[in-house]
Parts: structure tokens; sequence; C-alpha cells
């Protein structure tokens, strides 16, 4: 979550300050709207991370194993992982030829989370995960 808030932090910060064409990039409704949906998300995500914490810290509080909220671990995880790729992504964006080079940290946040997206379990098995509990095909 950190990184996808700072991804959109840092990319509704330079378009309020970057000037083309005589307006700055903030007053594009191109430029608002694919913030708004990750300023949105981020919030979503956000208290799903939250809410299974406090699940988590229940359980431990009971004495019970956290197994048993597994599925929405796993819907932090893929979430959370697509969420701060699309963050990356966007300010990427929103910075332009500058946004990709190695001088603004946006292209590594994308290839360290985009790994996170495959190594810690694809999202498809997180998802797997998510649809076993729906579905009840996990017991």
């Amino acid at each position: 979550m950190g990184a996808a808030q700072f991804c959109i932090d840092q990319a509704v910060a330079y378009a309020n300050q970057r000037v083309t064409f005589g307006k700055r990039l903030s007053e594009r409704q191109a430029i608002q709207w694919p913030l708004v949906e990750l300023a949105t998300e981020a919030e979503l995500v956000r208290t799903l991370i939250r809410k299974t914490a406090a699940e988590m810290d229940d359980l431990a509080a009971r004495g019970e194993p956290a197994v048993t909220i597994g599925h929405k671990v796993s819907m932090c995880n893929y979430r959370g992982n697509r969420l701060v790729c699309d963050a990356a992504d966007q300010a990427m964006q929103v910075h332009g030829g500058m946004g990709y080079s190695r001088h603004l940290p946006f292209e590594h946040i994308y290839r360290h989370h985009r790994r996170y997206r495959i190594t810690e379990g694809s999202e498809e098995i997180q998802m797997r995960r998510v649809a076993g509990q729906l579905f009840g095909f996990l017991k």
C-alpha cells in the first residue's frame, strides 16, 4: 500500500505543478480520472488490509489459527500487488519520459512489485484460494 500511495501522491503533485499548453496537467480529465480511480482503489484495498489484519489479531487473541481467513490474505495480496503496479504505471505515464527513466523511482517500483504478482503465489493461485473459499472447495 505504501508504494502504491507514494506513486499516486507523486503523480498528483507532479500533475499540479507541470504546465503544458498553458494549463496544469491536473486540470485535464485524462490525467484526473485515472488518478481518481487509483486513489479510490487504494482506499478500498487499505480498508481490506486493515479489516483482515484486525481479524487476524482477533484470531490470535483467541488462540485460533489464522488459516481460516487465508482467502482474505490472498485478496489483500493480489489486489495490493496489482494496485501498486497500476499506480506505478500511471505515475510513469503522468511524468512522461522522466517517469520511465531511472532518475525517478517508478520503473523500479513497477519492476519490484510486478515480481510479487508471480513469486508470492501468482494472482491465479491467490484467486484460486479465494474461489476455494467462495465456492466451498476448501474445507
